[in-house]
């Protein structure tokens, strides 16, 4: 808790935790940062963002006092702040899970590096990408459109990558602060993994967005002018709409009915999963034991008790696939599991209920004596009987899952099948048009037969009147010569029909195809297994 000296009277605000100006920057890490990391590798969203006045230490609690040295390398030492360890962290958890996991298990980290500045979002790993805008799909969720994300193999070359990105990052000179952020900077961490045990394919996907706001600003308090209390005025704006949106986000878990205005800025919209969404989200509001900011302080206080009171209900991103027989063979195993579970559950109940009886007949006497030993065995005993409900419940559910996932699959299937079958009439119907075409094509060629015959019968009989006699016609001449360019050019179209060649072609191609199609139709296991396994490849 905090307590405010104010009047009339101090306000008190309560929060998760309080860190005082003596904690280290690896006391954060542990208390925040390693929670929420290890929740992204299991496949869960995951925000961290520092809120508070300029000058407060947001930047240095996010990324450290410098993320380079002279020469523009990073540096890693003991004053690095959350995300160079969040980094080292999650790169050494992924290579601990793939030696602990016996399966085949698989993971693909992308990262990406982006500032709102004055309301325009721009890359950070690619300068030339400004005013880049944000998506929503059903899929991929809130998204930046041309946003640049480099795939990472290890830490150093995250590291690089953030030194990158922090040098285009736009920084400036106030009265309370030399190097004052005026951006917000969003760096995000895209964790894919996949593993696959006995045919069935298991996808995970999260996202852990790193955010250092600007800070709020009040123009007396910083001197600015021209460029500057632009800047301030634009990052004012943004915070204000943030705070709108928690506000209403507030309301809305009390039961009222509140639009809550995401989109009124890029900062708010980007965040929609983070705020009231699928995501695990951990705010740190820094604030300034300077007398003079005493009025800031307050405020990010009470935004913080606000923004504590907004519910957000992340899952895991999972996804699970495979054919129908290794699902249904997983779901056997499954509730094998359960039932020999089940049986070993009650199995110790009346062990327990047996010995129990045993001791009331033999130890009466000593009850009283023994009350507080008992009262530790039953909380040990109702210990054990949570943790066996709990798993109970986990194995049901993922029976449920898969056997929902099995539906899903049937009914793909069944749709695909009918699907196929539409494509496959639609095919015989177009063949049997080429084929009514074809036989045209064959009948205008018997017919341009005959023509060649009439027109050869006359070219000969004009050629013998034209040998009898000395004097030639000019009209026969010509008409003769028409004759002969005709008859060529008939029987190089009859020789080499481009329509015909084509539409033989085509007929040959979707021929082949009618015959895939009745193969998929068959309903060949092999076939539809190729299918599904070609759909859940892994990118």
């Amino acid at each position: 808790s905090i307590t405010i000296d104010s009047r009339p009277e101090p306000k008190q605000f309560t929060f998760d935790y309080v860190a005082s100006e003596n904690t280290t920057q690896n006391e954060i890490f542990e208390k925040i940062g390693k929670e929420v990391a290890t929740s992204c590798v299991e496949g869960y969203n995951g925000t961290i963002f520092a809120y508070g006045q300029t000058g407060a230490g947001k930047t240095f609690t996010i990324q450290g006092p410098n993320v380079q040295n002279e020469s523009g390398e990073f540096i890693l030492n003991e004053t690095q702040g959350l995300l160079p360890r969040v980094i080292t962290y999650v790169f050494d958890f992924v290579e601990q899970e793939k030696k602990n996991d016996l399966q085949s298990l698989e993971y693909l980290i992308k990262v990406s590096f982006l500032e709102i500045y004055q309301e325009h979002i721009m890359d950070l790993l690619d300068p030339s990408a400004i005013n880049l805008q944000i998506r929503e799909d059903l899929k991929k969720g809130i998204y930046v459109d041309g946003l640049t994300e480099e795939t990472v193999f290890n830490s150093r070359e995250t590291y690089d990558l953030l030194v990158k990105g922090a040098k285009h990052r736009h920084v400036g000179s106030t009265s309370m602060n030399i190097e004052s952020s005026r951006s917000h900077s969003v760096f995000t961490i895209h964790i894919e993994s996949k593993s696959v045990r006995e045919g069935l394919f298991n996808f995970k996907r999260s996202r852990f967005h790193l955010i250092d706001l600007a800070g709020s600003e009040r123009q007396k308090a910083t001197d600015a002018a021209g460029e500057r209390l632009k800047e301030a005025g634009m990052i004012n704006r943004s915070l204000s709409a943030l705070g709108n949106v928690i506000n209403a986000l507030v309301e809305r878990s009390e039961g009222r009915v509140r639009h809550v205005h995401y989109r009124d800025s890029k900062l708010t919209f980007l965040l929609k999963d983070s705020l009231g969404g699928n995501s695990k989200t951990c705010i740190i509001a820094n604030v300034s034991p300077a007398s003079h900011a005493f009025g800031e302080t307050l405020s990010t206080l009470k935004f913080a008790q606000r923004a504590k009171l907004v519910r957000n209900r992340a899952i895991i991103n999972e996804d699970s696939t495979g054919t129908v027989t290794t699902l249904k063979e997983e779901i056997r195993r499954l509730k094998e599991e359960l039932n020999l579970y089940k049986g070993s559950l009650t199995g110790e109940r009346l062990s327990l209920v047996k010995g129990g009886a045993e001791g009331a007949e033999w130890n009466l006497d000593a009850i009283s004596g023994e009350s507080a030993d008992s009262t530790s065995a039953g909380d040990d005993e109702d210990d054990d009987n949570s943790t066996t409900t709990s798993r109970e419940r986990k194995l049901v559910k993922r029976i449920h899952d898969l056997e929902a996932l099995l539906q899903d699959n049937i009914s793909i299937r069944v749709e695909s099948e009918k699907s196929y079958q539409g494509e496959y009439d639609q095919k015989e119907e177009y063949i049997k048009s080429l084929a009514q075409n074809i036989e045209k094509f064959e009948k205008q060629q018997a017919r341009d037969k005959m023509v060649f015959k009439f027109r050869d019968a006359t070219i000969s009989r004009l050629q013998s009147q034209v040998a009898g006699s000395k004097s030639v016609d000019e009209c026969l001449s010509e008409e003769l010569e028409t004759l002969r360019k005709e008859v060529q050019v008939l029987r190089e179209t009859n020789e080499s029909h481009p329509v015909a060649a084509k539409l033989f072609v085509e007929n040959d191609h979707l021929k082949k195809e009618c015959h895939k199609l009745e193969a998929e139709l068959k309903f060949d296991t092999n076939t539809f297994s190729e299918r599904l396994k070609e759909s859940v490849e892994f990118t």
